[in-house]
């Protein structure tokens, strides 16, 4: 892979990508958030391979969009224009996982983060299936999802930089609520427990049927930005493993080196956005350049 692949094949590619998502984002300022978790979702499975945009079909029922974690993904509509585009200037040239890292790069700078480069040249996979998606959970210890990251060639400051990108995200209650009922035991604000459950319940409580969602960063939901870090610091994180980080030896130094360094955030945080995009990569002849992102290009 490398900067600037497609400048004989779809010179345009970066600028065709660019006007998709700012159009788009105008419109809808959460997909930004959206797209970046697509990335990792797809990333941190079997690469980042587009693996994750197949949708089911009689034959193939099972894809990882059908997995849990995937379920609630959002903006996938986003991918398929951003597709569309790229095929009416260069029919069956940018793959759709080059698609999607350069929409993660552009999100991050919508949302006010530092630009980065994106080494391209990515292929599509041949496969997904359901049975391969072990995303960390929320509600994972810090000590297996260091180790998870790991696997996936991340140090723990970088775990902690990918933390980061909560400061955008949002969660459902499902995803923290069991945390709501412990009021003494000093891992989150009493005040933000309280207003959480307003808003979730408890957990003995029946679950509301749409599981609501909120925001992980309520500061400033919107923005690229270190704030997640002081709510660390403060146990204001909803999800446990985010918030263990404030105080794990492996992590802790990390979560107070972001919190007191905003421009070291920022630009660290698009270093190891780019990196993530990296992982697993298909290159040269495997796999495939589909034309449309959800479907192979022969059953």
């Amino acid at each position: 892979m490398q900067v600037g692949y497609y400048g004989a094949t779809c010179p345009d590619a970066d600028a065709i990508v660019r006007q998709v998502m700012e159009r788009r984002f105008y419109n809808d300022n959460t997909i930004a958030p959206a797209i970046i978790r697509m990335l990792f979702h797809d990333c941190f499975v079997t690469g980042c391979d587009a693996s994750l945009l197949i949708v089911p079909t009689p034959t193939r029922p099972s894809p990882e969009r059908v997995a849990i974690p995937n379920q609630t993904l959002r903006a996938l509509n986003i991918v398929n224009a951003v597709k569309s585009a790229l095929e009416a200037a260069c029919p069956g040239v940018v793959s759709c996982a080059d698609a999607l890292a350069l929409m993660a790069r552009d999100s991050v700078a919508l949302l006010g983060g530092a630009a980065y480069d994106v080494a391209l040249g990515r292929r599509d996979a041949l496969h997904s299936n359901s049975w391969e998606v072990d995303l960390p959970a929320p509600f994972s210890s810090l000590d297996d999802t260091l180790r998870h990251f790991a696997a996936k060639g991340f140090t723990a400051d970088e775990t902690v930089l990918l933390f980061g990108a909560h400061t955008v995200g949002a969660a459902h209650c499902s995803s923290f609520r069991y945390r709501l009922a412990r009021p003494d035991d000093g891992t989150m604000d009493e005040s933000l427990r309280c207003d959480m459950v307003g808003v979730c319940g408890l957990a003995d409580q029946p679950a509301a049927a749409d599981d609501a969602m909120t925001f992980l960063d309520p500061v400033t939901p919107f923005a690229v930005d270190n704030a997640y870090y002081a709510q660390l610091m403060s146990n204001r994180s909803l999800l446990q493993v985010d918030q263990e980080a404030a105080t794990h030896a492996a992590t802790a130094g990390y979560v107070a080196y972001y919190a007191a360094n905003p421009d070291a955030f920022l630009q660290r945080f698009s270093e190891v956005m780019a990196k993530l995009g990296t992982v697993g990569v298909l290159e040269g002849d495997a796999g495939e350049v589909r034309t449309v992102c959800t479907k192979y290009n022969t059953s």
